[in-house]
């Protein structure tokens, strides 16, 4: 079964409809997973410049690649170019990425961090020492972030990493998928 609603041999002439480009999200999958796979090696070879530079392409890989599955939804167009925007952004002003990205990186854990600890000491039932430690643990990752940005810069290279090789993963299955004409 192809992506079109008029089964193949119905269209006027009997002419085959066209099938969706398999190939276009194949290309950006293996890319995408290219790129996450470096990040995901070498995240401590990861200077701010190379990291912006690979968050930058990764964006405009995503961007590229919701770009073509946006066709048949129309909601993906602004995201998509949101995407490639981001991208090159990222890839003219470095620093401000690579700062942004620890800034944001140590936020979340604290934010994470408070919001776990303080439902953990609201549970007024047994409170098991697990449920302390472990947001403890993220606000202390949350606060050496902050103090150490480079150790955050690995931990955020490495993060990057591991979501660009699912979504380039996951762009690969998909356009595989779109060849065996399963989607």
């Amino acid at each position: 079964m192809s992506w079109e609603l008029i089964p193949e041999g119905s269209q006027p002439g009997g002419r085959v409809p066209r099938r969706f480009p398999w190939g276009v999200p194949l290309v950006l999958g293996i890319v995408t997973v290219l790129i996450g796979l470096s990040l995901l090696v070498w995240p401590f070879f990861a200077a701010s410049r190379i990291l912006a530079l690979l968050i930058g392409a990764a964006l405009i890989g995503n961007g590229l690649a919701t770009l073509v599955g946006s066709r048949a939804r129309g909601f993906g167009m602004p995201a998509a170019v949101l995407f490639i925007v981001l991208g090159v952004i990222a890839i003219a002003a470095p620093e401000l990425t690579v700062s942004l990205l620890v800034g944001f990186v140590a936020a979340t854990m604290l934010f994470i961090g408070t919001v776990w600890l303080a439902i953990a000491i609201r549970m007024r039932q047994a409170i098991h020492w697990i449920f302390i430690a472990i947001p403890a643990a993220i606000i202390a990752l949350g606060v050496v972030a902050l103090i150490w940005p480079s150790l955050a810069l690995i931990v955020a290279a490495f993060v990057a990493g591991l979501v660009t090789t699912l979504i380039g993963g996951s762009l690969v299955w998909a356009a595989l998928a779109l060849r065996r004409g399963n989607a």
